[in-house]
């Protein structure tokens, strides 16, 4: 069977640009609610997204989430499953310095997942815009880019499997978000 293909309502999508665009330069981090595939649906659909507010260390190449706030959500998560569907989290991979971060997992962020059993990750990577100006567009690979304003942007979709000898890998999914993307570049001039 074909990977899933990932639907981002526009909302959600444009929740988790403004989370990476508020903490530029340091990353960002949230959680991801939708519904996953089913055995009629090979898709995940995001719904929302809401970004956390109480990190205890919110660095360039790390952030993490304070244990009280981690408890509090996954606490309320746990207890109202239909309210609050957690199907992953998002977080940014922000340039600084000489530093150009990827839209790709970490070894950290792989094992967080593993342990968190949060089956997807939205890696955001956002950079400042010399004078490239670019269309919202869907990559190769599954992802999407684009830009706004004085930022660029790179999101990619991913999750985690352990190959037969025990090796994390990560996977990238192919993202449509078709609302987000023509509100933007008609917004920009493109349409």
């Amino acid at each position: 069977m074909d990977p899933p293909t990932v639907y981002i309502e526009e909302e959600p999508f444009f929740t988790m640009v403004l989370s990476s665009v508020e903490t530029f330069k340091r990353e960002c981090f949230g959680y991801i609610f939708g519904r996953k595939p089913s055995r009629t649906r090979n898709n995940f659909i995001i719904t929302s997204a809401v970004a956390v507010q109480l990190a205890k260390k919110r660095r360039n190449k790390e952030i993490e989430q304070s244990k009280l706030s981690e408890r509090n959500m996954k606490e309320f998560f746990k207890k109202y499953p239909a309210i609050f569907p957690v199907i992953g989290d998002f977080h940014s991979h922000p340039e600084w310095g000489s530093h150009k971060r990827e839209p790709t997992l970490s070894s950290t962020d792989m094992k967080d997942m593993l342990r968190g059993g949060c089956p997807l990750s939205v890696v955001i990577k956002i950079s400042s815009i010399n004078k490239d100006r670019i269309l919202w567009q869907g990559t190769a690979e599954g992802g999407i880019r684009g830009s706004l304003g004085k930022y660029k942007f790179h999101i990619n979709i991913l999750r985690v499997t352990k190959e037969g000898n025990g090796d994390l890998k990560e996977e990238c999914f192919f993202i449509q978000a078709p609302a987000a993307l023509k509100s933007l570049n008609r917004a920009l001039g493109y349409t």
